[in-house]
């Protein structure tokens, strides 16, 4: 299990969760992007060791790091992991199957956006089906229109089907994708969205 390039990350204080990103991971070595203007005075020292944490399929993992360096002047924070990562919660989140315009494409500016329908979707990631085969850890910027709102969201990559399968006469591949990029709002609104949907179908079934 390895941390990537642009992976959400947090940084545990004694009394707080910061969040950050991941920049680059070589070996056992992190190098985890500046701390926003607001917690810049809880940028850790180097010699100090900090625990680090991070969402993978649901489940949210912990693992120690010693930072080696601070570097100026962004600052980029350099830790050297420590020992293995723990599973620090199994997070239940509901997913329902629905069918919602979706328009993906890379992260760039001038990407082309194309255009699908979800499978499923739940408040941390969704299904759709692709219509060029992906491959995991890349990351697609998505405009997905839930009732009257429309969410603008960086996603990336966890699964990809092995084969593609006929969908409208068109080849196309099922893939799995994880936000690591959403409003705190466009969030909330979409947890509260797939509650209702999950509670209604449960009465329905």
């Amino acid at each position: 299990m390895g941390l990537e390039p642009n992976q959400t990350i947090q940084i545990v204080f004694a009394n707080r969760t910061v969040r950050s990103r991941v920049i680059r991971s070589m070996r056992d070595e992190v190098y985890i992007d500046a701390l926003r203007d607001a917690e810049m005075e809880l940028t850790p020292l180097p010699g100090q060791k900090i625990p680090l944490r991070w969402s993978e399929d649901e489940t949210l993992f912990q693992q120690f790091g010693k930072v080696t360096d601070v570097l100026d002047p962004i600052p980029i924070i350099v830790v050297k992991m420590e020992g293995a990562p723990r599973v620090v919660e199994f997070r239940k989140s509901f997913r329902i199957k629905v069918a919602l315009p979706l328009e993906y494409g890379l992260v760039r500016p001038d990407s082309e956006m194309l255009v699908t329908t979800t499978l499923d979707m739940s408040s941390t990631g969704l299904r759709f089906p692709s219509a060029v085969k992906l491959w995991n850890g890349l990351e697609l910027k998505m405009r997905v229109r839930v009732e009257h709102r429309i969410l603008e969201i960086v996603a990336k990559v966890v699964r990809v089907a092995p084969k593609s399968r006929e969908v409208r006469g068109r080849e196309s591949w099922e893939t799995a994708v994880q936000f690591t990029l959403i409003n705190i709002q466009d969030r909330k609104w979409l947890e509260q969205y797939v509650r209702h949907q999950h509670s209604r179908m449960q009465v329905g079934g």
